[in-house]
């Protein structure tokens, strides 16, 4: 990654998530399960040092296991004033009188209704995710076979401008504030590793 590339509440949400996927058991998100698997291992601390930087609410949890289980069931927005996310609401405000329901008696959202709408779409992006990552790994297929990659794919490519799209809000509720830190500096302030994982990735195949 190129000294200028900056990581953002993005970068803790896919980090985050592929962790997860590869360890769907929660028994396992802890240091002490991962401590043989080094791919893994560091892959926990990278999540631990982006949420020191973007979440650092969620570091008060007992472990990793609970700090991972409290990102996902957005308990961390709880812990933050309705304030903080004003330009999100302005957002959601002119999202609806956009919408079919523009005429519907407006409400006032509050910070519980924040973490809901948070789950909800963190909820649908995952079974998005996975859908779109239906023929990921495909490296060879015969040509009877063609024709479902084709539709899956194409479908798949259409859809996939949409999931950046949910990516990007959910980093809003996540990281209102937008912050965005070089590798250095988190390297430097929040015990990122210092680590190439795709080099580590590579070594352990």
């Amino acid at each position: 990654m190129n000294n200028s590339y900056r990581y953002t509440a993005l970068n803790l949400l896919e980090t985050a998530i592929e962790f997860t996927n590869m360890t769907p058991d929660p028994d396992e998100w802890s240091f002490e399960m991962q401590k043989s698997n080094e791919p893994r291992f560091v892959r926990l601390e990278q999540i631990q040092a982006l949420m020191n930087a973007f979440v650092p609410e969620l570091l008060y949890s007992k472990g990793i296991r609970k700090s991972i289980e409290s990102f996902y069931s957005g308990e961390f927005i709880n812990n933050r004033l309705i304030e903080d996310y004003s330009k999100l609401v302005g957002k959601i405000d002119k999202t609806i009188s956009k919408s079919a329901f523009y005429d519907a008696p407006k409400g006032k959202i509050g910070i519980s209704d924040l973490q809901d709408n948070y789950c909800n779409l963190l909820n649908y992006y995952l079974k998005l995710n996975k859908l779109l990552s239906h023929n990921k790994g495909v490296m060879e297929i015969s040509y009877s076979y063609f024709f479902p990659y084709i539709i899956t794919n194409s479908i798949s490519d259409s859809m996939g401008s949409k999931a950046i799209k949910i990516k990007t809000i959910l980093a809003s509720f996540i990281d209102p504030y937008k912050r965005s830190y070089t590798l250095d500096k988190l390297i430097k302030h929040y015990n990122y590793p210092d680590i190439d994982l795709l080099d580590l990735d590579l070594d352990w195949i």
